[in-house]
């Protein structure tokens, strides 16, 4: 996978995984372990869709990646 933030590239498994951001979706969020930037990411397909940004997305509230389900 690559980080939309900085351009790092490695497999899915070397981001760190912070939670799911649906639970009727394969949306998570990932923290690229090189800029740590947090990262909407399609756990099926192993690319970032989004970068998330500070105060986006706060537990229990909306992230702004509703649509990113639909796609």
């Amino acid at each position: 996978m690559k980080c939309i933030a900085c351009g790092n590239e490695c497999p899915l498994e070397e981001f760190r995984y912070l939670y799911n951001a649906r639970i009727d979706a394969p949306i998570s969020i990932r923290q690229c372990t090189k800029c740590e930037a947090w990262l909407a990411v399609d756990e099926l397909k192993g690319v970032a869709l989004q970068l998330i940004g500070p105060g986006e997305a706060p537990w229990g509230k909306s992230a702004g990646i509703e649509g990113l389900a639909e796609q």
